[in-house]
């Protein structure tokens, strides 16, 4: 019988910092708790998540006139300084990658780091770096309104 392979593909990370104005646990408590979630991240159609490890959640999003479904499992949490979850959708080529999100106090607030690692390195995948970069943004202008 045959040997089957996929084609190898070159992997790409998307990487956003930033410093929020508001204390680690409410920074973490906007991804984790779902109506904190839906209040702030971009255009959505549904989610149904929980934030404990090996819990699935799942949301679709229109972006480009288009509707895009997205499939995560939390791999880590631990409030509040991290939260680790798979990301897979045909934006990453249906391969499954990794966002991880840190949070450390400092400086009256939050220093954030979001890595999205094992996205496809093409223009689709390398579009994620706006796409975080736009999201983590949005966080950091309603953080205060979702206390």
């Amino acid at each position: 019988m045959p040997t089957v392979t996929s084609p190898a593909v070159d992997l790409f990370t998307a990487s956003v910092s930033r410093h929020i104005d508001a204390p680690p646990a409410d920074v973490f408590d906007a991804w984790a708790d779902p109506d904190r979630f839906a209040k702030w991240f971009e255009a959505h159609r549904s989610i149904f998540r929980k934030a404990a490890v090996d819990e699935l959640w799942f949301w679709e999003a229109e972006h480009l006139n288009k509707i895009w479904p997205h499939y995560c499992r939390y791999v880590r949490v631990e409030r509040p300084r991290l939260l680790e979850f798979t990301w897979m959708s045909e934006g990453t080529r249906g391969l499954e990658s990794r966002v991880t999100l840190e949070l450390t106090a400092a400086k009256g607030g939050t220093d954030f780091v979001l890595t999205h690692s094992g996205i496809p390195d093409d223009e689709m995948g390398r579009g994620h770096q706006q796409g975080w970069t736009e999201i983590v943004e949005a966080l950091a202008k309603k953080i205060k309104e979702l206390r």
